[in-house]
């Protein structure tokens, strides 16, 4: 709790129970039946819970007990926050699963979560510029934390398409009906407006990267970086070609 970096990863904690909760959901009911879903469900609140605890207790534990500095600044300090993201874009994966009226609160909550989650990752990512600008780039050891910024960009355009198309079909019978129609086309065009927003982002990373690997990158817990940024964002490519119908995306995701 009192290091400055390793207690960015206790992040990853939610992070990683959310990949189970999907599992739970997408593969569960083909092994153990309806019982799956009910896992899902409470695995989820699990997961929310220690997404907005880690959200506010690693920053404030920042704030008060750990030493840091503007030039030692990394994404790293993107992990803690985005862990609720990921909740959100959980949350409408789990929701149509679901019986109506859980399934409609579940969409509210992960759209809480977003917001919990995304506003505050892009204000790091504005601070990530200025530190890049003013103290160049981190030391090799850090080199893979470049593909950081792409977890909360992908994860935020993949909760606003996932939400926003469920709540569409979740609110079309009830009051929240219109809002759902809304949350559907603004999920498309938050999803394509953070997507290009992370094609900067990415081709950053891949350049950053090039130039660290002519000193070598040493293995270490960083490279946890490599795989999960990436992968976010190639959902949410495959997301937006499915949604969209446009086969560019299909492709993107798929490379």
């Amino acid at each position: 709790f009192a290091h400055p970096v390793m207690s960015m990863f206790l992040g990853t904690i939610p992070m990683g129970l959310a990949t189970i909760v999907n599992g739970f959901v997408l593969f569960g009911p083909g092994v153990i039946g309806g019982a799956a879903l009910d896992v899902a469900f409470g695995l989820w609140i699990l997961d929310a819970l220690l997404a907005v605890a880690c959200g506010l207790a690693v920053p404030f534990l920042m704030f008060t007990r750990q030493r840091h500095s503007f030039e030692r600044m990394t994404a790293v300090w993107l992990l803690p926050l985005v862990a609720a993201g990921v909740a959100a874009a959980s949350a409408g994966t789990l929701a149509p699963h679901l019986d109506p009226a859980t399934g409609r609160a579940l969409i509210l909550a992960g759209y809480g979560l977003w917001a919990f989650s995304v506003p505050i990752a892009m204000s790091v990512l504005a601070l990530l510029f200025l530190r890049l600008a003013l103290h160049k780039l981190p030391e090799r050891e850090m080199g893979p934390t470049a593909w950081l910024a792409l977890g909360p960009i992908g994860t935020g355009a993949l909760g606003l398409l996932l939400l926003g198309e469920n709540a569409r079909d979740l609110f079309a019978d009830g009051p929240l009906a219109g809002a759902g129609a809304t949350a559907f086309g603004f999920g498309i065009l938050g999803g394509l407006i953070l997507w290009g927003y992370g094609l900067w982002w990415l081709g950053l990373a891949v350049l950053k990267t090039g130039r660290y690997l002519r000193g070598g990158l040493p293995f270490n817990l960083s490279w946890w970086a490599f795989t999960f940024p990436l992968a976010v964002y190639g959902l949410a490519t495959l997301a937006l070609g499915r949604l969209t119908e446009v086969r560019a995306f299909d492709v993107a995701g798929t490379l």
